[in-house]
């Protein structure tokens, strides 16, 4: 009896599973028919204008904008291709709502004329003076990053806007909400979950607005993957969904505006660029960004609308010259503001060029190298500063110890960094440790030519200039003499040098291993 419930169960299962894989296969039939259908008046646009205007087809692409926003992206691509008004297909084809009736993204409709982009540009960054203190590059770039977001569909690569400051109360949320004003499509989302994160993005491909980033991400570690893959306009992630955990690719791509007190991942800042903010003095004034005259914010607006529909296809062929002094990366999240500039013309494709070193050196993530980067930056200058082509591992270790600045004296968990997490960090580089003979002595070393590639790939580009006069940073294990840059001679008098407060000079090694990790090298 038993056997045949258990048949007849299995049965049954078996037939609601066949009829939800035909539902299935009949909803992707009647997508693909419609997507069909929409691309066949697409193709005779030239002989009938109006044709994806008809109701029944305004009807047939709003379904396909809801559920798949890859294909309402292509057919978006294509009319535009058409000369079609696309601001207008946009209006007749929305249907998002925010869940209470009200529309999540208000229509902008354009501006009846023709406007000037560069004034347009300036205007925006002489408003947003009013209501936030901060230098004159931060607004000019904080104005373009907005034009840039209304350009979204014309760009490859997607900056993050990184908002910052040292301390509260010093605008940062006041410049969010003027980015929420004026972006395209802002959805500010505080608090959001990163599920919720990766299917907003793929479902409406909106300016992103995050408050408390921080404490954000402190609390949704996944989150830092969603947003640094949106980066290049191919971005996306696979997450598992449904009962049977079918794999799904969720596009990512969009503008993102993170707001918050101090540095973010390294990840982040990488594809950020740094709009950092400074607490008004008492003689500074700004206005009230909540009391900006509606008729203001509803103009520069409708002007943003207009500009990308008359701008759309210059911003896309633009193909500027990257900013000379820029890393790859920093170059790439200046791209597609340097398109914008180009596009609207007057003075900012210049500016836009002094704006990106300026805030480029105000920026700690710019000037702050990786771990890796740093460790070699250090090495080199133990060289430099010993004026030796070999050194022991120990010696060298002790050396990284001796500058109190350098994160190395709290490496391990709040212990000095080892000769064993040296060695691991440099073969990442291809540089390893061997037998090498110092004096009377031979053990396990480096020399300064193993380290000569990695210097010039890494260290030869953003490598901060050294001072006239050379640090004696090393004071526990190098000589006495300071040297200048005028090789053969010495700052100190003509003394020979004596080995400072160590145990002996930098090519001898202890006789005790302070690490215990010396027998490893």
């Amino acid at each position: 009896m038993s056997s045949n419930l258990a048949v007849d169960t299995g049965a049954a299962w078996l037939d609601e599973r066949r009829s939800l894989e035909d539902m299935a296969d009949e909803h992707r039939t009647a997508e693909d028919d419609a997507m069909d259908i929409v691309r066949a008046a697409l193709s005779r646009l030239d002989d009938d204008p109006g044709a994806l205007f008809e109701p029944d087809m305004l009807e047939r692409i709003a379904e396909i904008r809801q559920r798949n926003a890859a294909d309402w992206q292509r057919i978006r691509a294509d009319a535009k291709a058409k000369k079609v008004q696309v601001s207008e297909l946009d209006k007749l084809t929305r249907s998002v709502s925010s869940g209470d009736g009200s529309e999540l993204f208000p229509v902008v409709t354009p501006w009846p004329e023709p406007v000037g982009g560069a004034a347009l540009v300036r205007e925006l960054s002489d408003t947003l003076r009013r209501y936030v203190i901060c230098e004159p590059e931060v607004a000019d770039a904080a104005a373009l990053w907005i034009a840039f977001t209304w350009f979204i569909d014309e760009v490859h690569v997607a900056p993050i806007a990184n908002i910052t400051a040292p301390l509260p109360n010093c605008g940062k949320s006041t410049l969010l909400e003027f980015l929420e004003t004026f972006a395209f499509q802002p959805l500010k989302c505080d608090g959001i979950s990163p599920a919720a994160l990766f299917r907003s993005m793929d479902k409406w491909t909106p300016t992103l607005l995050i408050d408390e980033v921080d404490t954000f991400l402190r609390d949704n570690e996944d989150a830092r993957g969603v947003l640094n893959s949106g980066h290049r306009r191919n971005g996306f992630i696979i997450r598992v969904v449904g009962d049977d955990h079918e794999p799904k690719r969720f596009a990512t791509w969009g503008a993102k505006a993170l707001c918050g007190i101090g540095g973010i991942a390294n990840t982040l800042a990488s594809r950020s660029i740094r709009l950092e903010l400074r607490r008004k003095l008492p003689h500074e004034e700004v206005e009230n960004i909540r009391f900006m005259p509606a008729d203001l914010a509803n103009r520069l607006r409708r002007q943003l609308a207009r500009l990308q529909e008359d701008l759309s296809s210059d911003v896309a062929k633009a193909r500027p010259e990257p900013v000379p002094g820029l890393s790859n990366r920093s170059a790439d999240n200046w791209e597609p503001l340097q398109q914008i500039a180009e596009a609207i013309g007057g003075e900012w494709p210049q500016r836009v060029r002094s704006i990106a070193l300026v805030i480029t050196r105000m920026d700690d993530s710019e000037q702050a190298p990786d771990v890796g980067t740093e460790l070699l930056k250090d090495i080199k200058t133990v060289f430099e500063e010993k004026a030796v082509d070999r050194i022991f591992s120990t010696p060298l270790v002790n050396a990284l110890h001796a500058d109190s600045e350098a994160p190395w004296n709290t490496w391990n968990r709040g212990q000095p960094i080892s000769a064993r997490q040296v060695a691991a960090k440099l073969s990442d580089f291809g540089i390893k440790s061997k037998q090498i003979r110092i004096g009377h002595e031979t053990k396990k070393g480096y020399l300064r030519q193993d380290f000569e590639e990695a210097f010039r790939r890494y260290l030869s580009a953003g490598t901060p200039a050294r001072s006239e006069t050379t640090k004696q940073r090393f004071g526990n294990s190098g000589l006495s003499a300071i040297r200048n840059e005028t090789k053969g001679h010495r700052v100190s008098d003509g003394n020979n040098p004596k080995p400072l407060n160590q145990k002996g000079c930098f090519d001898v090694s202890d006789t005790a291993t302070p690490f215990g990790d010396e027998e490893l090298f």
